[in-house]
């Protein structure tokens, strides 16, 4: 009789409520919990990037504080405080997931010390820890609160609902509220579904004396918008990145995910940067290319630099978000024109299935100091190759530190294993030249010494290069990248950490 009693107690009154608001409450916590993890990936990746090692990081730390909810929600289930406690774990939840924010810009700086793989656990573990351990109690409590005969029945419906609500915030985060509310809004929305699903809970079993609690939930909505920095003209995100454009007297830069390195620069008052951007204007030099394609638009200043300096270069631009090439053409003047085509695509897919030669192939995709695996193997090159003309030539930027190094290195290897002829110039910000058909050294320094007399405007570039301008050479024990086996990742974060 006891055992009945402590039952009663603790089961919401089934012919008042249903099962409707206890299963709603599931469905909503299920839709938050992807919310999280989706929105914890735009947190880290301007400190640990998009790699595996993030997603691994967060999909393996939200089940482990999931697990730990399930197990304590069973406990919790069969005592006498089960409501009470779900009611806490909602308002806990809410108010920790709406200050997620201004937390991540306290934690995420320094838990990338931590490394990129450990780093990122840590990181991932102070943000989301609590709230997904908090949530992961609620479904084994709602089994219990109404639970009115089959257990197996119970536990299934509840389940169910809470997977639906799972896909559903999969998709609404993914499709909708990062591009169109921004991942701050974002973080209070899910708060606030939160609320709702714990207003319904509290009204359903007049338990009023907990909405008083809810004031605080509601404090950091509250608490005033950031103010965009000193310079910063334009701040949002798209699908794809957090963008940002910083104006100066004398600059105008592009930061993409990650604001301690800019992703574009443009001088004002020069054609050249000073910068890495420069180079791929020898390009036209060493072959007298006619069809120019870049891979990685960014603000587009490498691109400016080659229709302005070559007057009969035809330019086709891949960048994957749309929205970089919007910021492009109105921050950046990088307007579209018909010797300028800008199309919204992968790289990787653009390249297998354009039909069109090119005579120069410029790559530069390395963004928050990550460049996409699949746009670094053996496969990748050998269709990108079959996209030059004969005598056609490839230009990429490899981020790295010192030559020879555990990033450069793989790089020449896999390259070195599609094209008969590839050169090497540069410091930091390396540029390899591969050539589609055999070619000498010689020959391509004599191509940039008199390229140099018939355009003035490159001279500096041509000279910073020639300093340096060699065949790669490095072991034989040095991987080659393929689309099986790959580890560029952790391998830009070494570099990366090597660097600051």
């Amino acid at each position: 009789m006891a055992r009945n009693r402590s039952t009663q107690e603790i089961r919401i009154p089934v012919q008042t409520i249903g099962r409707g608001i206890p299963l709603g409450v599931a469905f909503v916590a299920g839709w938050v919990v992807m919310m999280l993890e989706i929105l914890g990936a735009r947190l880290l990746a301007p400190y640990f990037g998009y790699s595996v090692y993030q997603w691994g990081a967060l999909i393996g730390v939200v089940l482990t504080a999931l697990t730990c909810g399930y197990y304590l929600g069973g406990r919790i289930g069969d005592g006498t405080h089960a409501r009470g406690f779900l009611v806490w774990a909602l308002i806990l939840s809410a108010a920790w997931i709406m200050l997620i924010p201004p937390l991540a810009r306290l934690t995420l700086p320094w838990s990338r010390a931590g490394g990129p793989a450990w780093g990122a656990v840590m990181a991932t573990t102070l943000l989301l820890g609590l709230p997904s351990a908090l949530l992961g109690t609620v479904s084994p409590i709602i089994i219990r609160l109404t639970f009115t005969g089959g257990v197996a029945n119970a536990a299934g419906s509840v389940y169910a609902v809470s997977t639906l609500g799972s896909i559903g915030g999969t998709f609404f985060t993914s499709f909708y509220a990062i591009p169109a509310l921004g991942t701050r809004v974002s973080h209070y929305l899910a708060g606030l579904l939160l609320i709702v699903a714990l207003v319904g809970l509290v009204l359903a079993g007049r338990q009023l004396r907990y909405l008083a609690a809810l004031v605080l939930v509601l404090l950091p909505v509250m608490l005033p918008g950031t103010r965009l920095p000193k310079g910063v003209i334009y701040e949002g995100e798209s699908v794809h990145n957090i963008i940002r454009v910083v104006d100066t007297a004398s600059d105008r830069t592009l930061y993409l995910n990650y604001a301690a390195g800019a992703q574009t620069v443009m001088r004002k008052d020069a054609l050249l940067t000073g910068r890495y951007y420069d180079s791929f204007l020898l390009g036209p030099l060493m072959n007298h290319a006619k069809r120019a394609l870049f891979l990685g638009v960014g603000g587009g200043t490498a691109l400016k630099q080659i229709l302005a300096v070559y007057p009969d270069v035809e330019v086709v631009g891949v960048d994957l978000d749309p929205e970089v090439l919007t910021i492009a053409e109105r921050y950046f003047g990088l307007a579209p024109s018909s010797r300028l085509d800008l199309k919204a695509e992968d790289a990787r897919w653009y390249v297998e299935s354009a039909t069109r030669e090119f005579d120069l192939i410029a790559i530069d995709l390395f963004v928050t100091g990550q460049i996409p695996f699949f746009t670094t193997t053996v496969e990748f090159f050998e269709r990108l190759k079959e996209r030059l003309s004969p005598g056609g030539l490839m230009m990429m930027h490899i981020r790295s530190v010192h030559s020879g190094d555990e990033l450069l290195a793989p790089f020449v290897r896999t390259i070195g294993a599609v094209f008969p002829s590839l050169f090497v110039f540069g410091q930091n910000n390396f540029i390899l030249v591969a050539s589609k058909t055999p070619v000498e050294l010689d020959v391509l320094i004599q191509a940039l010494q008199r390229g140099a007399t018939t355009f003035p405007a490159v001279r500096p570039v041509v000279a910073q290069a020639l300093r340096d301008f060699r065949r790669p050479v490095c072991g034989e024990h040095w991987p080659t990248f393929t689309d099986d086996r790959n580890d560029v990742e952790i391998r830009t974060f070494r570099m990366s950490y090597k660097s600051e």
